[in-house]
C-alpha cells in the first residue's frame, strides 16, 4: 500500500430502509409474495415452495454470542446486512478479516459496521485478530465477511481462504445457482486457475452442478478453514427453474455428504424467502 494511503477506522453512515409500498407494510411474518410485490420485483414467477417459505434470521437461528464468518459467492454483503437487520439483538457487529465496502444501516440502528478503511479503495480492511477479538464482546452478535469473490459467482480458493477465525461459532457458505452454465472464464471465476484444478472443468467449458458441488465440498474448497456449525446457503433460487437446480445440488451433497453441513438452505437473499433441506439421512 501507498505511503500515503491514509488508513482510519471508519463507521457505516446512515442508510434508507429498503423502498415499500406505503399500503403493503413488510415485517417478518409477511408472506414472501407480498414481500416480493412491495418490493417492486420483476423476477420471473417464485416456486411454489419457495412461495411458503421462511426468513432466514429464524431459521439460522444465531444465539446471543454468535461470531458468524460468512464465505463463498454470490450476495455475502447482501446476507450480511440481511442478517444484521433481521436478527433478534440489538447490538450487532459486522467487520472483515478481508477487505469489503461498507455497509450502511438505519440511524436508529446499533449495528456498527467497522473496519481499517483504506481511503484509495473505500473498501474497510481487517483489523488485527486480536483487535477484532477485543471488539466482539461488546456486541451481542458478530458477523464477519471472511472471504473475497470480486462479485463473481465462482471462486478458487488459494491456501490462505477463506480466513475464518478459529473463535468463529458458525461458518456460513454461500453459492449462486445462477453459476450454474456459465462459461469456466475470468469473466464468472475469481482466481480461475484453482477453480479449475478443484473442479475438474476446462478452461471454457460449463460449470455444471458437480462443479459447484466440487467447489463447496471438496477439501480445497469454500469451507476447508471453517470453524463451528457448518451451514450452507444456495442464493439466487427465485424461479422455478432454480429452485429445482438448487434443490437438486442440495440432495446431491447431502447424498454424497451427509455429515458435512448443520443446516442447508436454497432461497433468495433478495426475497428473504428460504426453504431447508433436511441434512439427516432419510
Amino acid at each position: 500500500m501507498d505511503s500515503d494511503a491514509k488508513r482510519t477506522p471508519e463507521t457505516s453512515r446512515p442508510h434508507n430502509t429498503a423502498r415499500t409500498s406505503p399500503d403493503v407494510p413488510v415485517t417478518p411474518e409477511t408472506p414472501v409474495l407480498v414481500r416480493r410485490a412491495a418490493l417492486g420485483a420483476q423476477q420471473p414467477a417464485v416456486s411454489p415452495r419457495l412461495a411458503c417459505s421462511k426468513r432466514i434470521a429464524p431459521l439460522i437461528d444465531l444465539p446471543a454470542g454468535s461470531i458468524a464468518a460468512v464465505v463463498g459467492c454470490g450476495g455475502k454483503t447482501s446476507l450480511i446486512k440481511l442478517l444484521a437487520e433481521t436478527v433478534d439483538y440489538r447490538n450487532i457487529l459486522v467487520s472483515t478479516t478481508t477487505k469489503m465496502y461498507p455497509i450502511e444501516f438505519h440511524p436508529q440502528s446499533n449495528t456498527r459496521c467497522l473496519g481499517v478503511m483504506n481511503k484509495q479503495t473505500g473498501k474497510l480492511e481487517a483489523f488485527p485478530e486480536h483487535e477484532l477479538a477485543g471488539l466482539i464482546p461488546g456486541y451481542d452478535v458478530t458477523l464477519l465477511e471472511a472471504d473475497g469473490s470480486k462479485g463473481l459467482p465462482c471462486k478458487g480458493w488459494r491456501e490462505n481462504e477463506p480466513v475464518v477465525p478459529d473463535f468463529c461459532t458458525h461458518t456460513i457458505g454461500l453459492v449462486t445457482i445462477s453459476a450454474l452454465r456459465c462459461a469456466a472464464t475470468e469473466a464468472f471465476v475469481h482466481r480461475l486457475p484453482e477453480f479449475l484444478t478443484l473442479t475438474g472443468l476446462r478452461e471454457g467449458g460449463p460449470i455444471t452442478e458437480q462443479a459447484l458441488e466440487s467447489m463447496v465440498c471438496a477439501p480445497g474448497g469454500m469451507f476447508k478453514n471453517s470453524a463451528g456449525r457448518r451451514l450452507l446457503l444456495v442464493n439466487q433460487a427465485e424461479s422455478r427453474e432454480a429452485e429445482r437446480a438448487a434443490r437438486s445440488l442440495l440432495l446431491s451433497i447431502k447424498e454424497k455428504h451427509p455429515d458435512r453441513f448443520d443446516r442447508m438452505f436454497y432461497g433468495s437473499v433478495h426475497l428473504d424467502a428460504w426453504y431447508e433441506v433436511s441434512t439427516t439421512r432419510d
